[in-house]
């Protein structure tokens, strides 16, 4: 032993004689060989440390001898295949006994030390892991892989101290021996190290993962490694083209497939199925997934099926901190609050400062509109862990949500600094700078945001349809609102996703309420025709109906309420029975109402969720017809108070199989009235490859028909059409949809030169629909042309509820009431037109100063007969109007200020 210290002992002498050679040639050297020298310095003066290292710690030849034996033994390779193969695909009691028995042979390998305290940790076993990792310390003291391992075993045996004693472990680690570091195969954990003290994630990413993939594309750790930083930042799409990669190099780890579910889950939710259903057929205990797919069951108000899942993970890991996380929240949308207390106290057990658990339980409250109650949890999350940025930034939202402006953007302030990588809080700090811009109109009640040049066109009618909402809706439900409601109105569809979502999509949304906050796409966002009235309408009643039940209510009634009140305050308005809602509740789509939240979670189609809406407002009629008003106040009452949904529902009728069977019967009743006598008879798919012989046996079908009419339409056969089309009507009158009877109706006549008909038609069409764009704007000039300026002025206004931005309307509108003496009317209207793209800016003042004159507006029609001379000074109308009310003295007092 004395002699193998002493080997070492000349050689550091060897080096460091070398080293001072060195560095004294060094100052005589060219630029070119200084750089030669200053590596080849560097070379000896890693040699000069192993050596003193070598030298201190009396463990040199003992190393080498360890080091040769185990090459010379060599580690069994399929064997750390196979466990790491047990680990996959669930069966850790396999992946233990094996690894664990690898550990006690002593083979020098931290690979089978890591995955035995894996599988322990998947498995609950807690105190387990932390023996196995404080012995494997003992062998692998400077491995950053397990020292990060360490971090969440000490953490889940509710050490907190010990748990950052690796990460300052590693911190000394790395500032006295980085050159250790720098292989390749260390750049994944380098840059889960660095996250892990709260580091930049886009220079981890740019350092570490994207390098490691620079050195090896086909590195499956570091795809991965950046998709699980890109969804915790909420960047889906960077996650999805790494997860991609990693598919293609790797389809057998069922990590990848879940990671792919939650990339898609917000785009494409088929896709995200499909995907956790690869998942789990790799790995059926992969928690990870199972816990994904009891929180999709939570989020349709499915607990029972939820808590079967959280059952089969129990039986793997009952102190899974997330199972008792989520069955806090079960209990809490339940209204069982002690159980939610002790279910919340079981998922600290582990680690009593870990801010997941209130983090993940406010989460799902906010999901279910209980914002509130996730402000709370946030709370308490941050209390745990003042870095915990997820919580930060849930919480923002939340604050935003509940009208907490001031608190709320403050928050996302903090959250931008602390994590600049986070999508979500760029995404809204981009849009605050937006929101700034907007103008504020404010009335009893209310606070409306909206676009600037917007507000000016049409914000006095969103001031003056909320305040009906309000009337009528309070003392409908019987409620005392806290107010005021903010309403945010966007000009652009990314920008109400972003404020609504925190991300963009959700083309499908034309507006949310989230109790005190309204947000909505104006008709500028809009790439359909849609009556914005009707939206607000319809939000404003979530507003009643969440505010009534302290967000206590369940997503199928709060929607079912509002179309149900949209039909009330105008029948054209929501949504009414037609032949394909007649189908599919006389077929497989029907659902019971004790399960209609689920048909809003999934649709198999668009379709299904328009028809989820109707068939829930379908529920609430049924219910106002079959109990009365005041027992749906009474349901509202009951859910407030905590009741849990199901039980409130069974009140009334005794049973929700009852209940269930009373609506069917009514629902199935009115579809089958709709129609009554009506052939609905479709053919088949083998039938459709020789229509005209089904159309010949099945002359009485209303399908059949209406292919015929469709048919000798594009063929324009005129007078076939018509006589076809008209026994169409007959068969079904009261046909709504744009495409339907009335509009084949219209196109019939007008190619005939029947332009009365064509007018009847499409008056027909139009009072059966809310937002027949093309239908109104030619009634507009078929009135215009016969002079029926009543007509065109009700026919503007109708317009105006769909799109108040368009200038041709807004100048049909003015003639008209012209025309008919309605000169507030006309100031309106030509106040709009001054807000968009004009050629002719000198008529409008002109006008306008006529019709502020006829209101005895004296001062304001000057000063448009100015603007007017301003844009034409040779303008004689204007002049001549000038001159006359000059002549005149103005009673200024009489005015009302605009």
């Amino acid at each position: 032993m004395l002699r193998s210290l002493t080997t070492p002992a000349k050689k550091q002498r060897a080096v460091e004689t070398k080293l001072r050679s060195v560095q004294r040639v060094s100052g005589q050297c060219s630029r070119e060989l200084r750089a030669k020298v200053r590596f080849l310095t560097h070379s000896t003066q890693l040699q000069t440390n192993f050596c003193v290292r070598a030298v201190r710690l009396g463990f040199f030849v003992s190393l080498c001898v360890a080091v040769f034996g185990v090459v010379a033994s060599k580690l069994n390779a399929s064997e750390l295949d196979d466990a790491r193969t047990f680990f996959r695909t669930g069966d850790y009691p396999a992946c233990i006994a094996l690894a664990k028995a690898q550990v006690d042979k002593g083979v020098w390998n931290e690979s089978w030390p890591r995955t035995l305290i894996e599988a322990y940790l998947v498995t609950g076993e807690y105190q387990a892991a932390l023996a196995s990792y404080e012995k494997a310390l003992e062998r692998f003291p400077d491995s950053i892989r397990l020292r990060l391992v360490g971090l969440r075993v000490y953490k889940m045996n509710n050490n907190a101290l010990k748990a950052k004693e690796q990460i300052s472990y590693l911190d000394d680690l790395l500032a006295r021996a980085s050159w250790r570091f720098n292989s390749r195969s260390d750049l994944v954990p380098l840059g889960e190290y660095f996250l892990s003290r709260g580091e930049d994630p886009k220079q981890v990413l740019k350092i570490c993962y994207d390098q490691a993939i620079k050195y090896d594309p086909k590195s499956v750790e570091a795809h991965v490694a950046t998709a699980r930083m890109a969804l915790e930042k909420n960047d889906d799409k960077v996650a999805s083209q790494s997860l991609a990669k990693a598919l293609a190099l790797d389809e057998s780890d069922p990590e990848i497939f879940y990671l792919l579910s939650r990339a898609w889950s917000s785009t494409d939710s088929e896709k995200s199925t499909e995907y956790l259903r690869k998942s789990l057929e790799l790995n059926a205990r992969y928690f990870p997934s199972l816990i994904l797919q009891a929180e999709s069951r939570i989020s349709a108000e499915d607990y029972s099926t939820a808590e079967l899942i959280l059952a089969e993970i129990e039986k793997t890991n009952s102190r899974l901190p997330k199972l008792w996380a989520l069955r806090a929240v079960i209990a809490h949308l339940q209204g069982r609050y002690q159980d939610e207390g002790e279910c919340r106290r079981k998922a600290l057990v582990p680690w009593s400062l870990n801010p997941e658990v209130d983090h993940t339980i406010g989460k799902h409250l906010a999901m279910h509109y209980r914002f509130a109650e996730s402000v709370e949890y946030q709370r308490r999350a941050i209390q745990m862990d003042r870095n915990y940025t997820p919580a930060k930034a849930q919480m923002a939202q939340d604050l935003l949500r509940l009208g907490d402006a001031e608190p709320g953007w403050s928050l996302v302030d903090s959250v931008r600094a602390e994590d600049p990588y986070d999508v979500t809080i760029f995404n809204l700090k981009q849009l605050q700078s937006q929101l700034d811009k907007f103008a504020t109109l404010e009335a009893p009640g209310f606070v409306v945001r909206m676009d600037a040049r917007e507000a000016r066109i049409y914000g006095r009618d969103v001031i003056a349809l909320l305040s009906e909402a309000r009337e009528t809706l309070t003392k409908k439900y019987a409620v005392q609102l806290t107010e005021p409601i903010y309403v945010e109105i966007f000009p652009r569809q990314k920008e109400f996703a972003i404020r609504t979502f925190g991300l963009p999509g959700g083309e499908g949304f034309l507006g949310v309420c989230f109790g005190r906050l309204i947000t909505a796409n104006s008709p500028a966002a809009l790439k359909t025709d849609s009556n914005w009235q009707a939206v607000l309408w319809h939000e404003y009643c979530h507003v009643v109906t969440l505010q009534k039940t302290k967000n206590k209510m369940p997503r199928w009634l709060s929607e079912g309420i509002s179309v149900y009140e949209e039909r009330q305050r105008n029948p054209i308005w929501g949504q009414s029975m037609d032949s394909t809602y007649r189908e599919m509740i006389l077929g497989e789509d029907f659902v019971p109402m004790s399960k209609l939240s689920s048909a809003f979670l999934q649709p198999k189609t668009p379709m299904h969720l328009q028809f989820a809406y109707y068939e829930a407002s379908l529920a609430v009629e049924f219910w106002v017809d079959r109990y009365g008003m005041p027992k749906l106040q009474k349901l509202l009452d009951d859910l407030a108070i905590g009741m849990p949904a199901d039980e409130a529902l069974k009140r009334v009728p005794g049973s929700l199989e009852l209940l269930d069977q009373e609506f069917s019967e009514y629902a199935k009743g009115l579809a089958g009235e709709f129609g009554n006598g009506v052939n609905f008879k479709k053919p088949s798919e083998l039938e459709k490859k020789d229509m005209p012989a089904w159309l010949e046996a099945n002359p009485d079908s209303y399908w059949g028909l209406r292919s015929r009419c469709v048919e000798l339409i594009r063929r324009k056969s005129w007078d076939d059409a018509l006589t076809a089309t008209e026994q169409l009507k007959e068969m079904l009158p009261d046909d709504r949809s744009h495409d339907g009877v009335y509009a084949m109706l219209a196109t019939i006549h007008r190619s005939r030169n029947d332009l009365k008909s064509e007018r009847a038609a499409l008056v027909s069409l139009a009072e059966r629909s809310a937002d027949c764009q093309q239908t109104l704007m030619r009634l507009i000039e078929l009135d215009a042309r016969e002079q029926d300026w009543q007509g065109v002025s009700a026919w503007c206004d109708r317009m105006i509820e769909i799109d108040p931005l368009r200038s041709d309307v807004q100048q049909q509108r003015a003639t008209a009431n012209e025309k008919i003496g309605r000169y507030e009317r006309v100031i309106e209207a030509l106040e709009a037109c001054l807000e968009m793209d004009l050629t002719d800016p000198a008529s409008i003042h002109y006008r306008l100063a006529v019709a502020m004159n006829k209101q005895q507006l004296t001062t304001q029609a000057k000063r448009h007969l100015l603007m007017a001379l301003e844009e034409s000074p040779r303008y004689q109308d204007a002049l001549q109007l000038l001159a006359k009310m000059s002549k005149s003295t103005p009673t200024e007092g009489n005015e009302e200020s605009r």
